[in-house]
């Protein structure tokens, strides 16, 4: 029979017994964020962010793979197959590079060609930017050349009646990104506004205020972070950051909930601030650590084996994920720790407790 060693502390044991103060070192909790923020200023200076073609404008390239041999002289490939897949690419990449372009998704998706009886044949749509400064007339001419080059690459120029197997499906302008900007920032300032309202209510201003500061270090470290690591910025991008919001709000929640019920206790009455958030952070790490490693885990999965749109969309939650966590351990409360008033608590107290006397009296 195995025997277990009754002096192992269990991880929850380890932490509660912990007398790291949390309050205290809460300057050396200040300098990651700090750094980041400094290197991703600079890199803003420098070389900006990495946008995608919803905020840039560009176009979009429909590909016939032939994949089921309808036009007959042209090579066939299967887009489901990753070897047949990377050589699609290759070819659309070599025209874009020698135009000065380059991809920035591919999806397979399906077109009809008529000439060919081809109704639901599987297709590459790829997505590119147009040049920068180019003219409406410019881009349109620069498309068709591409749509020229392609159909020779993939060897359909010479069949005849096989000019449909690659469409220019069309262009579109930064006007759309422009608005979804627009409108996230919007979201996001309601957003901020409503959570003050609701934790200042189901709390106290004090919390609601350290909450905001938590929730807007998130959105601007992960967005930092994407600067720095040269993630695209793109309409999924951004509703991975809401969704960061959502995350960010429920970590400070969990941990406020309990500096509150600690305070409810008598436990800490007439003790400092920093000793009631020392003991919540300690009493909640556990459940902190296992449900950040749990939904980090999930995004991080879908972020490896999803496709370009959906991994767009998980990558900013991934990373979301991980500074949602830091800043409920190791900014907000530490936030709450400095500006809650302790006094205005006990002064609330004593009064409820002279109300007492009279009604006994």
């Amino acid at each position: 029979m195995k025997k277990y060693n009754k002096n192992r502390l269990s991880f929850d044991e380890v932490i509660a017994s912990s007398k790291f103060d949390y309050c205290k070192n809460m300057k050396w909790f200040l300098i990651a964020p700090i750094a980041i923020l400094l290197i991703a200023i600079v890199l803003f200076c420098t070389i900006g962010f990495r946008t995608g073609i919803d905020f840039t404008g560009g176009s979009i390239m429909t590909i016939y793979t032939n994949s089921d041999n309808a036009i007959e002289g042209a090579e066939g490939y299967d887009a489901n197959d990753s070897g047949d897949y990377k050589i699609i690419q290759d070819k659309i990449n070599k025209v874009l590079e020698e135009n000065g372009l380059y991809a920035s998704s591919y999806q397979i998706s399906s077109m009809d060609i008529q000439e060919f009886d081809v109704y639901g044949g599987q297709a590459v749509v790829v997505k590119y930017q147009n040049l920068e400064g180019a003219t409406s007339q410019e881009i349109i001419q620069l498309n068709s050349k591409i749509q020229q080059q392609l159909l020779s690459e993939f060897g359909y120029d010479v069949i005849e009646n096989a000019e449909n197997a690659v469409e220019n499906t069309g262009t579109f302008t930064p006007t759309a990104g422009s608005q979804l900007i627009f409108t996230a920032v919007i979201a996001f300032v309601v957003a901020m506004v409503l959570v003050m309202i609701y934790i200042g209510f189901r709390f106290d201003f004090t919390t609601a205020f350290a909450c905001i500061l938590a929730l807007f270090h998130d959105v601007l470290i992960t967005t930092a972070l994407a600067l720095i690591f040269r993630i695209t910025i793109n309409p999924a991008f951004v509703v991975g950051i809401i969704a960061v919001m959502a995350y960010s709000i429920f970590n400070n929640i969990l941990i406020m909930n309990r500096i509150r019920d600690n305070q409810k206790s008598g436990i800490y009455d007439n003790k400092p601030n920093s000793m009631i958030v020392n003991d919540s952070v300690r009493q909640t790490m556990v459940r902190n650590v296992f449900i950040t490693l749990t939904a980090f885990i999930l995004v991080a999965l879908v972020a490896v084996i999803a496709v370009t749109d959906v991994r767009d969309f998980a990558l900013p939650i991934a990373i979301g994920v991980i500074v949602s966590f830091y800043s409920s351990v190791f900014i907000a409360p530490e936030l709450w720790a400095i500006a809650h008033n302790p006094k205005k608590r006990k002064k609330i107290k004593e009064q409820n407790g002279k109300e007492n006397d009279k009604v006994v009296v």
